[in-house]
């Protein structure tokens, strides 16, 4: 069977699979339910609720006409008219303009064709780095994969801090893909130009199909606008979902996940030999490469200050923490109580948490969790040894202990 023609099969208006055992309920687009029952959407952003939470009902969406718009090619249309409600559904939740999201998707996910996407419901590539399957998120349905990006940008102070959720970026496309680039989403420098220019296709597809355009969406659903407000205070008022997932890389807000991924994982590799990750936040805008900030160690990355350095900018969970100098981070840390709680040490990991920063007067690194629950250290050391987190965790009586405050 043809794509185009499989496509028009499956793909079919209002059509809902349920089975006997889960009697299904219907719910508003902003209704508050426990996330373990809240699991799919059917036409018009509606949700399906099951009171059982068995999750054996299903809800098709979307109609693929089999023609193209202008600028999108037949599989970028079937993708489009596939997720449109998806998306639609969840702006008016999270207060995000529907058509740069459906454009993420396809430059993301390869119009829904990306390994991630087929088989792991991640349009996004949540959860990875470079493309590293081993970290992407897997999600249950295509439903919940959607919803993991726009849990993504409401968690992420950065986008908060940038404005996505204020102004005209809640009902202009244009304005919310410049948003987010600003705020470190992606590092290609023509990543709004080529959202542009699915947006605006995306835009004549609505047209054709009669949708509603993120402007004319705020206008008949209020609440969008009230969501968005509530969104960016970030503690999860207007979303009734709570999803955990955490776009790994620049600007994810987590030194846990950013410390593991910019650094080996044994002490094998040469002082000269970051890791492919670490390079790149090395170099990234604000990066110490970039700014050629510390000595040629530093800038190599093999240096523990400038490892410390690069996490906490890159990760976004302190875009302004200095370099270079572990005196000078230390003094720092200990100054700055509005972002920084002081942690006893007391020799073990009982009273730690993953992202904690042990600091010295000579030495600073990084409390890491692998996903197997064990405790590493993630470090370098002055033009010794590049990033790593090979190091097992001891007790270091001689290191202040400090969290970035959330």
């Amino acid at each position: 069977m043809k794509r185009k023609d499989f496509l028009k099969k499956i793909f079919v208006v209002g059509v809902a699979a349920t089975c006997a055992l889960a009697p299904v309920l219907v719910r508003s687009v902003n209704a508050k339910v426990p996330e373990s029952q809240l699991y799919s959407y059917g036409i018009n952003g509606i949700y399906f609720y099951d009171a059982y939470g068995s999750k054996c009902s299903s809800a098709m969406v979307g109609l693929y006409d089999g023609s193209s718009s202008a600028g999108l090619s037949d599989l970028q249309a079937a993708f489009v008219d596939t997720y449109h409600n998806i998306a639609e559904a969840l702006s008016i939740e999270y207060g995000i303009p529907w058509e740069t999201v459906v454009a993420q998707g396809i430059l993301e996910s390869a119009s829904g064709t990306s390994n991630f996407a087929v088989n792991r419901n991640n349009f996004f590539g949540i959860g990875a780095f470079d493309s590293n399957p081993n970290n992407a998120f897997s999600y249950d349905t295509p439903e919940e994969g959607w919803r993991g990006y726009y849990e993504n940008i409401r968690k992420t102070s950065v986008y908060r801090n940038n404005g996505v959720f204020a102004g005209e970026t809640i009902t202009n496309p244009y304005a919310y893909a410049q948003a987010i680039k600003n705020a470190g989403y992606a590092s290609d420098p023509t990543y709004v130009e080529k959202l542009s220019s699915l947006i605006k296709a995306i835009e004549n597809r609505a047209s054709e199909k009669g949708w509603a355009l993120s402007a004319e969406l705020a206008t008949k659903h209020p609440e969008m606008v009230s969501n968005a407000g509530e969104n960016s205070s970030g503690d999860g008022s207007g979303s009734s979902q709570t999803s955990t997932s955490i776009c790994v890389g620049a600007g994810n807000g987590d030194i846990n996940a950013t410390a593991i991924s910019l650094s080996w994982p044994d002490r094998s590799h040469s002082p000269t030999d970051p890791k492919p990750e670490y390079r790149e936040a090395l170099n990234a805008s604000n990066g110490v490469a970039t700014l050629g900030q510390g000595d040629s160690c530093s800038i190599g990355g093999n240096s523990c200050d400038a490892f410390l350095a690069t996490v906490m900018r890159y990760s976004n969970a302190d875009a302004d923490f200095p370099c270079c100098g572990a005196a000078m981070q230390l003094e720092y840390l200990s100054s700055h109580s509005d972002l920084y709680e002081e942690i006893e040490n007391i020799g073990n990991t009982s009273n730690l948490q993953p992202g904690d920063i042990r600091a010295s007067g000579g030495h600073v690194e990084i409390v890491v969790q692998l996903d197997d629950g064990t405790y590493k250290i993630a470090s370098a050391s002055h033009c010794d040894r590049t990033g790593d987190h090979g190091g097992d965790y001891y007790a270091g009586s001689n290191f202040r202990v400090f969290r970035r405050k959330q």
